[in-house]
């Protein structure tokens, strides 16, 4: 029964790290003849533009039935972290490969968070009253990147400065350390739906795939496979855009690569998840408009006594939630 849950190991998996680790113009579609079209990114020296990339990413527990029922001592919460980052790319140089090496300078920075259904941070690099703010000494950082013409982050070039641009004895360091890291850098500029394409040349309806964890301490981990396929190629402000549209499956085999499918508590609650995406590609410009993914996972464990009496249901939902997107501002 849900009682037998101990309220502490519930709380505990909400309080843990999270692990889990815009419209476009409806377009006139081009001549329905078949077309292939270039998915890679084009670079040329001094070629510059201003991304917004959002990523964010918190966890959940609930009690769903009546509050006389509600066992004694529960509390709904939530943690999570919201961050966005408005930044300039410039590329410095490209290899042979079409391959470049890009500097990132941090314009605009916004960082949120809740922890135990509290507020613990609150930054807006926009905001007068935040200036003051160890994160805003991040506000005109730059750090280098090897950006591949498939997406990839091929690898991390240069971050110290921006890095130590807080110093280690802040409260906001372990947020800065995070968001620099080199898995924080290539969670951030990676284009997935690009990464995982190895034709030169892609049909409308082609499909490519690639595979992305998630980690949801006690309650194990899930591999999804990420498939995703080329839809429309319309016109739009610019010149043509490609339209890919993501839909994740399970991926088979997960526990056999060293990752646990499941934690210790997940068998007593019924787990369900989506994970879908959207990504525009600017075909002149070999650029992206703007992409997308969101994964949002659930249990739920039901109280098996109000389910055999007939009695109205009687629920403990647990919920962990990652997203990340990137814009073309200008």
């Amino acid at each position: 029964m849900v009682r037998a849950v101990g309220i502490g190991i519930i709380l505990g998996l909400l309080y843990t790290a999270c692990g889990c680790q815009s419209e476009s113009r409806s377009p006139s579609r081009i001549p329905a003849e078949p077309v292939t079209v270039d998915l890679r990114l084009r670079f040329s020296p001094g070629q510059d533009g201003t991304y917004k990339a959002v990523v964010e990413q918190g966890k959940s527990v609930s009690w769903h039935g009546p509050e006389s029922t509600k066992p004694e001592g529960f509390e709904d919460g939530r943690t999570d972290n919201w961050t966005e980052m408005t930044f300039e790319q410039e590329v410095l140089s490209v290899d042979p490969a079409g391959d470049a090496v890009i500097r990132i300078t941090i314009t605009a920075l916004k960082y949120f968070n809740h922890i135990h259904n509290k507020v613990g941070v609150d930054f807006d690099s926009a905001r007068q009253a935040d200036q003051d703010n160890p994160l805003a000494k991040l506000i005109g950082q730059s750090y280098q990147i090897r950006l591949s013409r498939r997406g990839d982050v091929l690898g991390i070039v240069e971050a110290a400065q921006a890095r130590s641009a807080v110093v280690a004895s802040s409260p906001a360091y372990p947020i800065v350390e995070r968001m620099l890291s080199d898995d924080g850098i290539r969670e951030r500029h990676t284009v997935a739906a690009l990464a995982a394409v190895t034709a030169d040349q892609v049909r409308p309806g082609q499909s490519w795939s690639s595979e992305k964890s998630f980690s949801f301490s006690w309650m194990g981990s899930k591999s999804f496979e990420r498939v995703y396929t080329l839809g429309d190629i319309a016109a739009g402000d610019g010149g043509w855009l490609a339209v890919i549209e993501m839909k994740a499956i399970p991926a088979v085999g997960h526990a056999q690569q060293g990752l646990p499918a499941m934690g210790p508590f997940a068998g007593a609650f019924d787990n369900s998840s989506t994970y879908d995406g959207h990504c525009v590609f600017e075909l002149a410009g070999g650029r992206i408009r703007e992409c997308t993914e969101q994964m949002r996972s659930e249990w739920v464990m039901m109280d098996p006594e109000a389910v055999q009496d007939g009695a109205v249901p009687r629920a403990v939902k647990m919920a962990a939630n990652w997203s990340r997107r990137l814009d073309l501002v200008k």
